[in-house]
């Protein structure tokens, strides 16, 4: 063979292998858009109910519906 030959490309092989990793890339998209939705949720905090509602803090503290108000505290002590 000279050297100025062209050298022949297979083009179905490189289409084959630019179709499989653009399924791979999609597939990885939609496994990944799935685990984001699935995953994202709603958090609540631990507020006094109505908290929104009152003037200040100290008054969403005592007029708490489901505070931590009247509950006992444990209590750490060090020797």
């Amino acid at each position: 063979a000279g050297e100025g030959a062209p050298q022949k490309i297979d083009h179905a092989v490189i289409g084959g292998v630019v179709a499989v990793v653009m399924f791979a890339i999609l597939c990885a998209l939609i496994v990944l858009g799935r685990y984001f939705a699935r995953h994202k949720g709603t958090y609540f905090t631990h507020e006094a109910k109505g908290a929104d509602d009152a003037a200040d803090a100290d008054t969403a503290i005592i007029n708490a519906e489901g505070g931590h108000n009247n509950t006992d505290e444990k209590k750490e002590y060090y020797i």
